[in-house]
């Protein structure tokens, strides 16, 4: 009887525990999802600010490649391949270990 009694007495506690347990494990919207959904957003955001600054860079690179045929010719021919008619091109690979 004295069980029931004590029982009954902290109701109030128990319930809130249970209600505590449930919002932060069981929930839809849990402690634990709410929790990773931070850190996915957090690694998204330095992904952002990554390919934002090599987008910058590559649109300046760009930029002086289009502005001076001689540069456009010049990483044409060293990225690429691309020759002259009377010219030949000799391709150096070094040896990989």
């Amino acid at each position: 009887m004295k069980f029931l009694q004590k029982l009954i007495a902290s109701k109030y506690p128990i319930t809130f525990s249970l209600f505590l347990v449930w919002i932060l494990f069981f929930d839809g919207n849990s402690a634990v999802f709410i929790y990773k959904q931070y850190n996915e957003l957090k690694n998204l955001k330095i992904q952002e600010a990554f390919l934002s600054k090599e987008i910058a860079e590559m649109k300046e690179q760009k930029e002086n490649l289009f502005s001076d045929d001689d540069k456009l010719e010049r990483y044409a021919r060293e990225n690429y391949f691309f020759k002259k008619d009377d010219e030949d091109i000799f391709v150096i690979e070094k040896k990989k270990d």
